[in-house]
């Protein structure tokens, strides 16, 4: 496996950083992987190593204020940011690569991914993986807090706190829960606009999924106590071109937990049954 290291230019100035994994000389198609929240793309490096066994190219990269990309741990300006971002790999990736594309959005990266789907130009996507979106949190935030954000968001948009997510949430796996402590790159911030901004693009969503027009595969964990199940069961029950699968015995991260090679090849099938 070939690896090498992008740098994109966002709209605003911002030096975004990516990683392209390259495996066969005629690959099937390229995955471009979209991670969560206070993580980053190089965590999904065992899952890029499936696909290029698979005959895949994969491309990840860390959104703003994630990784090693630019900006304020935690934060973004605005949704349209974050899908503009996404837009520059978009093209990266159809300009480099010309092969079928398929995104793959886990979590926050899910929240980004389905606002994506319904609301820009999905001619060079040729399906979608959502894994995990936040479309409802696990336990929703009081109105209070929510009001809160709203007036921080007028008056500090990047005014930040901690997330609260807890790493014995994400797996049943100790192990990857306690590297995720230790990993110097995973941060725990949220700032107010991020957090406004994604929890209004969830609502969104969920009321406009039956404009979804990308072939979509919906997974989920059982077990998820952070991001609620109920989210991407309505999105697939709204919507026309999806379909669910819901793992049993897993948390927040499909990818990583105990069935996880169960799950990637899951994926990998489903894929090639759609390009």
């Amino acid at each position: 496996m070939k690896e090498e290291l992008i740098e994109l230019k966002s709209e605003d100035g911002l030096y975004l950083k990516g990683i392209l994994w390259l495996g066969i000389e005629n690959p099937v198609s390229t995955v471009l992987l979209i991670h969560g929240l206070g993580e980053y793309g190089g965590r999904y490096e065992h899952v890029a190593n499936k696909f290029i066994d698979e005959g895949f190219n994969v491309v990840a990269y860390d959104q703003r204020g994630h990784g090693k990309s630019d900006g304020k741990r935690g934060h973004t300006p605005s949704q349209d940011h974050l899908l503009n971002d996404l837009e520059l790999f978009i093209t990266y990736c159809t300009e480099k690569l010309k092969q079928p594309l398929v995104l793959y959005g886990h979590s926050f990266g899910g929240n980004v991914l389905c606002t994506f789907l319904l609301k820009r130009d999905t001619s060079k996507i040729k399906a979608a993986i959502i894994s995990s979106a936040w479309l409802r949190l696990a336990f929703e935030p009081p109105s209070f807090k929510v009001t809160l954000a709203k007036i921080m968001n007028f008056l500090w948009p990047s005014f930040t706190q901690k997330n609260d997510i807890d790493s014995a949430d994400l797996t049943y796996v100790d192990e990857l829960n306690r590297k995720y402590v230790t990993d110097k790159l995973v941060h725990s911030k949220i700032s107010a606009s991020l957090f406004l901004n994604a929890f209004n693009s969830a609502k969104w969503c969920l009321d406009n999924a039956k404009k979804l027009k990308t072939d979509s595969l919906i997974i989920h964990g059982q077990d998820d106590p952070i991001v609620s199940l109920d989210g991407s069961k309505k999105l697939h029950q709204d919507s026309t071109c999806s379909e669910i699968k819901i793992w049993s015995e897993t948390k927040h991260e499909p990818h990583n937990d105990q069935r996880n090679k169960e799950v990637i090849s899951f994926v990998i099938s489903w894929i090639k049954n759609k390009i």
